[in-house]
């Protein structure tokens, strides 16, 4: 069963970031574009990620309130660059319209479902029983 957690504030939650982050398959970074200092922790969550969350977890950059655009303070181009910098999918989305989320948990679900066939097929290569018989014949 999926668990979305709201952890906001990287002070108040640095121990407890570990916890979630070492079990999580995926994982989505939120930030609000008509902040800079929002955009600014961004930096912190996704270095928590790629230090305790497993290699191949499914991480999404989202920038929230695009329906507030004349009050933005972080441009798209710069949402782009950082997902690019860190290798991980960018978009940005209103929570308020639903502009884009559906998109985006569609996108996360196909992520994880494509990690999910990754490790079936990784388990399976792994119990497969050596073949018995002759080496040279």
């Amino acid at each position: 069963m999926p668990l979305i957690s709201h952890l906001r504030s990287p002070h108040r939650f640095r121990s407890v970031t570990k916890q979630f982050f070492r079990k999580a398959d995926g994982v989505i970074v939120m930030y609000d574009i008509t902040s800079s200092s929002s955009f600014s922790e961004v930096r912190y969550w996704l270095a928590c990620v790629k230090e305790t969350a497993a290699d191949d977890v499914a991480i999404l950059l989202l920038g929230n309130k695009i329906d507030n655009d004349a009050q933005r303070q972080v441009s798209k181009l710069e949402g782009e660059r950082l997902a690019q910098e860190y290798n991980i999918l960018f978009y940005e989305c209103s929570a308020c319209t639903g502009h884009n989320i559906n998109t985006v948990m569609v996108h996360l679900a196909n992520m994880l479902k494509d990690q999910e066939k990754i490790q079936k097929t990784m388990a399976q290569i792994v119990k497969r029983p050596a073949k018995k018989g002759k080496c040279c014949t």
